[in-house]
């Protein structure tokens, strides 16, 4: 199970409730991934590591913090991984997360480590292929198109 949090503070009535909600969700996740400005709301003052470090003792198995421009963050139980974002020009940040998240969870599926096993003992070198900036430098090809069904006629 995967948890982003996409916390938005002018829609939350009681803190201290979605706070506790937070807390109990975690405890269930394999992967959590949150942004900085996440973590400021959830976390005032909190190192991103401690709150790290406490997401891995209470379960997780991953933890993924993006810093926007300045890249991302990926903590495991054995490693501690930080990639720069490439530079480029930004046009809208709407599911920028969401996205990440998808491609973290994508690369897990694709090397078999999708599960809670999967995601216990990912190594530092395993941690960097994971974390989807990378992947910017090195894009796949395009699939070859189908064949068309049509048949060709004459007039």
């Amino acid at each position: 199970m995967s948890l982003d949090p996409n916390v938005r503070p002018g829609l939350v009535t009681d803190r201290d409730a979605c706070l506790r909600r937070f807390a109990e969700w975690v405890a269930l996740d394999d992967v959590v991934k949150a942004s900085d400005e996440d973590l400021a709301w959830l976390h005032p003052g909190e190192s991103y590591e401690a709150v790290a470090e406490r997401r891995l003792a209470s379960g997780a198995g991953l933890v993924l913090i993006t810093f926007g421009s300045r890249g991302a963050w990926a903590a495991g139980r054995d490693a501690r991984v930080h990639v720069p974002a490439p530079a480029v020009r930004v046009a809208d940040t709407v599911g920028a997360g969401d996205a990440f998240t998808a491609s973290v969870l994508a690369h897990l599926h694709h090397t078999g480590r999708l599960s809670r096993e999967g995601v216990d003992h990912l190594g530092a070198g395993e941690l960097g292929r994971l974390l989807p900036y990378p992947w910017r430098s090195r894009p796949t090809p395009a699939p070859a198109p189908a064949p068309s069904r049509r048949t060709a006629t004459t007039a």
